[in-house]
């Protein structure tokens, strides 16, 4: 039987010595201000609190923020002070009711969520063909379930969504399905992630020009108050069937290749303008979730399928059901417009020098490229107007850039503009009178904006407006009376 071993007294006093060393140096601070003596000077790494010459050419002469790094840090914030428009969020500068709004308590371990046998039960919110809002909706290996035990709770799935391949066609059944509770239990588990917030999907792989405007408008239902109050805004619009560039992926080992970035139906600064929190994930984040083979449940899931809006709807384009079928309030779309007329820093009170009265400004949107000639008789008719004093023109080309034709958009009283997509922006206009076209007329009524449409002398009214032709959007001449129209627009502003 081996001796139990002892330690000698050199090495009890080595590993006592060690330890002591140890935990001086770890609790270094409280050491120092303990065996401190109070009438020398301390030593501070923040010059301005009286330290020593040494501290000075240490630490430099910058004040101590645990938000600063550097005095070259301070700098940069004082240039950035200077101008307008910064990138970086200050959230000193954010008000304490708006932080939680813009900045969440979101942490790295929130995104986890382990429910055992109790599997989120899917709630069907709001719904309109096309457009639905729902909460517990799960997505697992690319297919999106909807659990529950009262399918007959829920409207059809084609009533829902489309095949992604197929627009015209209910969706497939590796792409959306219906799942009891029992088979959810053992087709996804007992937990999965958790995709907080609110989610927007857009399942179509054809974009559209008014998805933002149909999947606020399906938003703002869960909320019918005037004024409306605050609702949380969405966080990420999902484009599973739409890739983030064009064409063939390149070889990732080749060359570099500039691609050009898939059409999502909006030019990329409106998101960021209009809905500053929204994130954008294309196709390829969406295979991201589905390859993970986890379930991801969404918290609260806005879909928008254009396709299974066209399957229902009748006199009325896709994008407007939930404009005609849900309620919200009158005001809803002002905050949306606000965003993008403060992100343009567009003034809204163009006055009169002389009378003090505010401005009318009439845009008007040329298409001059995409089409014969329209006369020049309705620029010259236009300009007699600006030579008043109470009106202000603005002649923007459809190509013009984003920023340029938007703030025109923005400021505007009365848009005219030819039939077609280039009258989209017209929402994005001050709420008053307008006078353009067809599917803009369904999408600025909606937000208490009057419409007419022209043909040569003759004038429409939204209850009397004539079928649209096929094809005339591109390569029918356009007839008009330019005279009729300023006319119109002076009797329009007379009445208001």
């Amino acid at each position: 039987m081996a001796r139990p071993y002892s330690l000698s007294r050199r090495e009890i006093t080595l590993v006592l010595a060690s330890v002591m060393i140890f935990m001086v140096f770890y609790n270094f601070d409280a050491t120092f201000d303990f065996f401190a003596n109070p009438k020398l000077p301390g030593i501070s790494s923040n010059p301005t609190t009286g330290g020593g010459g040494s501290d000075m050419d240490i630490y430099g002469d910058w004040v101590s923020d645990e938000r600063h790094i550097s005095s070259v840090h301070k700098e940069q914030e004082a240039k950035d002070d200077a101008l307008e428009g910064v990138t970086w969020l200050k959230t000193d500068r954010v008000p304490e009711a708006q932080k939680q709004v813009i900045f969440g308590n979101i942490g790295v371990n929130d995104g986890f969520m382990h429910w055992g046998a109790d599997i989120p039960e899917t709630r069907l919110v709001k719904h309109v063909a096309g457009f639905s809002i729902m909460e517990n909706v799960i997505m697992c290996n690319g297919t999106i379930f909807i659990v529950t035990d009262s399918p007959s709770s829920f409207p059809s799935l084609d009533s829902i969504a489309s095949s992604a391949g197929n627009s015209h066609e209910a969706p497939l059944l590796g792409e959306w399905a219906m799942l009891s509770i029992e088979q959810a239990r053992d087709m996804l588990g007992s937990y999965g992630g958790l995709i907080q917030d609110a989610s927007w999907l857009s399942y179509d792989a054809i974009p559209s020009n008014y998805t933002l405007f149909s999947l606020w408008r399906t938003h703002s239902s869960l909320n019918t108050s005037t004024p409306p109050n605050p609702i949380r805004p969405p966080r990420r619009l999902f484009f599973p069937n739409i890739p983030t560039f064009k064409g063939i992926q390149p070889n990732l080992n080749g060359p570099i290749i500039r691609r050009q970035r898939s059409d999502s139906g909006f030019h990329p600064y409106l998101p960021k303008a209009a809905f500053p929190l929204l994130g954008l994930m294309y196709k390829e984040d969406w295979e991201d979730y589905a390859l993970m083979e986890v379930p991801f449940v969404f918290e609260k899931l806005v879909v928008a399928d254009f396709g299974a809006a066209g399957r229902s709807a009748n006199d009325v384009p896709p994008f407007s059901l939930p404009l005609v079928g849900l309620n919200a309030s009158k005001e809803w779309w002002e905050p949306i417009r606000q965003n993008l007329a403060k992100f343009l820093h567009v003034n809204h009170h163009t006055q009169n020098l002389n009378s003090g009265q505010e401005k009318t400004v009439v845009t008007y949107i040329s298409r001059q490229g995409a089409r014969k000639p329209i006369t020049t008789a309705l620029v010259s008719a236009l300009e007699t107007l600006h030579e008043s004093n109470d009106f202000e023109v603005n002649i923007v080309p459809s190509e013009e850039h984003w920023a340029e034709r938007l703030s025109a958009v923005a400021q505007s009283t009365v848009i005219l503009g030819v039939y077609g997509n280039s009258l989209a922006d017209s929402v994005f206009m001050r709420p008053s009178r307008t006078l353009n076209s067809r599917d803009a007329e369904t999408a600025v009524r909606s937000i208490g904006i009057n419409y007419m449409a022209w043909w040569n002398d003759r004038r429409f009214e939204s209850d009397s407006l004539p079928p649209v032709a096929p094809g005339s959007d591109l390569a029918q001449a356009v007839l008009i009376d330019p005279t009729a129209i300023v006319h119109a627009i002076l009797e329009v502003v007379a009445r208001t």
